[in-house]
């Protein structure tokens, strides 16, 4: 890396025990801790990248099939169970800000219905739903929640 790609920058909020490892590796293997988290950073993006576009051709290949409905791009969604029964599909939920599934949605409901949850940082499920039955359906989900 040249002198011109190289800037020095700090990154907050680094749990200590991660620093730590990450500067005793970067000894063990004769490298500075920069390198370590240039090469790391790069790893994990393209990893990222790849989980990004196997999501996205599933669900296109998906969608192309006409055997799912897609819901997408939504800031706050609540599903009622009259909402579920409408679709003559199952249905994926993805890039939506918070989901919340309302107490009369069943789990029989549920599961005949929702194929998959993508990309949502928070789901909000009634007591009635089991938490495994709904992450059993969630990639790339931040948090899953029952109603208080």
């Amino acid at each position: 890396m040249t002198a011109e790609e190289r800037k020095i920058i700090t990154i907050r909020g680094i749990s200590m025990p991660v620093y730590e490892r990450a500067l005793r590796l970067a000894r063990e293997l004769g490298i500075t801790i920069g390198e370590l988290v240039n090469e790391a950073l790069k790893r994990y993006i393209t990893t990222l990248e790849a989980i990004h576009r196997a999501i996205e051709s599933h669900l296109e290949n998906l969608a192309k099939t006409g055997d799912v409905v897609i819901v997408s791009n939504i800031d706050y969604l609540k599903v009622r169970r009259k909402d579920l029964e409408a679709v003559p599909r199952k249905i994926v939920f993805k890039d939506i800000r918070e989901l919340e599934f309302d107490e009369d949605v069943t789990e029989d409901l549920f599961n005949e219905k929702v194929y998959e949850i993508v990309r949502v940082d928070k789901v909000i499920v009634p007591k009635t739903l089991s938490t495994l039955l709904v992450a059993s359906k969630c990639k790339l989900v931040h948090k899953i929640t029952h109603k208080e």
